[in-house]
């Protein structure tokens, strides 16, 4: 998705309004998690002191299997893009690597890579279906979310066996 800029930065105008969406097949190859709708987004850019600052809205809803108990869950997810709209030079100034830059060439604006980065950095480190998510016995493999089982109490960690001699049954 390729923005023309151009009538924008030799213009008068102040703010530049961007709004639309993209169809998404999946996240790269070995992910498991799959891009549900469209992602939308919508922002401005902004003239401010001869620089041109980008504020991008991203949602889109993502399902997975949940790391717990691999119940399918789905989420929808917000996130903000911001940086600093430069022309592609191949140079990084110091104040450069203080703050966000968004390359643009030839008053272009290629939104697309930055946009799926911002998505798969706000996707979360752990997928849970919820916070209280009990996730399967690894015992029997029942989910323990909808069934209890005796494993996880008759267990004892090998390694802490012989502590149980200091507490005899009496």
């Amino acid at each position: 998705m390729i923005l023309d800029l151009s009538s924008f930065l030799s213009g008068d105008e102040q703010v530049y309004y961007l709004e639309g969406e993209f169809d998404t097949d999946a996240l790269p190859e070995g992910s498991d998690i799959k891009i549900v709708n469209p992602i939308k987004y919508n922002g401005e850019i902004y003239k401010v002191n001869r620089e041109h600052l980008l504020n991008l809205t991203i949602s889109y809803t993502y399902e997975s299997n949940c790391d717990r108990c691999l119940q399918t869950t789905s989420e929808r997810v917000t996130t903000v893009l911001t940086g600093k709209l430069k022309e592609s030079t191949g140079t990084i100034d110091d104040e450069d690597e203080l703050e966000e830059i968004i390359s643009i060439e030839n008053n272009r604006l290629n939104l697309t890579a930055y946009i799926w980065s911002q998505v798969v950095s706000s996707l979360p480190m752990k997928i849970l279906c919820s916070n209280d998510c009990k996730g399967i016995c690894p015992t029997c493999g029942i989910d323990l979310n909808t069934q209890s089982c005796d494993c996880m109490g008759n267990t004892i960690d090998p390694r802490l066996e012989k502590l149980k001699e200091l507490f005899p049954k009496k």
